[in-house]
């Protein structure tokens, strides 16, 4: 699936686009995928024989994470078990230029695979950033059980945030005990409201979903994780785990199409809450339209007994990482009140909260 936003990159502008990515993996702990990018770049530069589809991408290739696509392709080719010379060089977490070139070559039809969809990287860690959110939801409107639709989904890892345990290091949340995962992130600024969320209805979707009981579908997912990520790697696999065991199922579907199919069936005993994470600018702008259209005009009949939530974890003001919102209607101001709740670490590694 690729971008429709612009027309077709320059092969500069696809160089630089690998360039940038492989210092925003090393600033977020995966040097070796920075080498592997920053290698990358150097062999389409030299234009070998995989290089003319990614050269000449029909979108714009950051907004389209294509780096990220060629990423994902070779960590597959390691976690296929086929190839013991790349996975060699993974596991020494070295590589030549021309070993890498020599394994996208092999890997062609691969990469080709991957390079058809953006990546999927539900790492259960964001719901650390998440959990923020649906607390001060659960603070705004007491006593009432939470109705989540979440977009963008992928295999619906995040759907379980609330099954599992966290530590912040000055507080904690859930059972650590009973838990099938425990999520550890640092917090800065005050404590997130002491509340206890509880989720009524859960549901969510993606353009393609993964199936946590799909072996395929796993290692699809698995393969978007950064090389030299081995607690990063097991942490998914465990919500996966979970994921199969609760039976979790995501509808193939786009997401304004969803959004719209949910609201009509909202429930009217509780808070309907759309939520999603580092996935809007996927969605194509008329669909973004179409989901703001339709949460408006919702928000319009929400009364305090069935409120309306919309919650973001996404790119916005913060320089560091991304921002967290909360948007409430529930018959104060048609309009919604939006809340600046804070930033977190695109990978859920801390989150800094500024409200009270």
């Amino acid at each position: 699936m690729h971008s429709t936003k612009c027309g077709m990159s320059s092969p500069d502008s696809v160089i630089a686009a690998f360039r940038d990515q492989a210092n925003y993996c090393r600033t977020l702990g995966s040097p070796f995928t920075g080498t592997l990018l920053d290698l990358a770049a150097e062999r389409l530069l030299a234009k070998s024989v995989w290089t003319e589809a990614i050269l000449n991408w029909p979108g714009d290739p950051r907004a389209d994470a294509l780096p990220l696509r060629l990423a994902g392709a070779l960590h597959r080719a390691v976690l296929d078990g086929g190839d013991p010379q790349l996975a060699a060089s993974y596991a020494a977490a070295q590589i030549t230029a021309e070993d890498l070139d020599a394994a996208l070559t092999r890997h062609a039809a691969l990469l080709a695979q991957y390079l058809q969809s953006p990546p999927q990287t539900n790492d259960p860690q964001r719901s650390a950033v998440l959990l923020g959110g649906f607390l001060k939801l659960a603070q705004l409107c007491p006593g009432l059980p939470l109705q989540t639709c979440e977009i963008g989904a992928s295999a619906g890892l995040n759907q379980l945030w609330d099954t599992y345990a966290y530590d912040f290091g000055t507080w904690q949340h859930g059972e650590p005990q009973t838990a099938p995962l425990l999520l550890r992130c640092r917090w800065s600024g005050p404590q997130a409201p002491a509340e206890r969320p509880r989720v009524m209805a859960r549901a969510g979707c993606d353009v393609s979903p993964l199936d946590a009981r799909n072996t395929t579908d796993r290692l699809r997912l698995l393969s978007y994780i950064w090389a030299g990520q081995p607690e990063r790697l097991a942490r998914v696999t465990l919500a996966l785990d979970h994921a199969a065991a609760c039976d979790i199922e995501v509808a193939r579907s786009h997401a304004a199409d969803f959004v719209a199919q949910q609201l009509q069936q909202r429930k009217l005993n509780g808070v309907f809450v759309l939520y999603h994470s580092i996935v809007w600018q996927y969605i194509a702008a008329p669909e973004q339209q179409r989901i703001t259209a339709a949460m408006q005009q919702a928000g319009r009949s929400a009364t305090a007994q069935a409120p309306l939530a919309w919650l973001r974890f996404e790119p916005g003001r913060a320089r560091d990482g991304a921002d967290l919102t909360l948007t409430l209607w529930d018959g104060h101001d048609p309009a919604g009140r939006d809340f600046h709740l804070g930033a977190g670490d695109y990978h859920g590694r801390w989150m800094r909260w500024e409200t009270d």
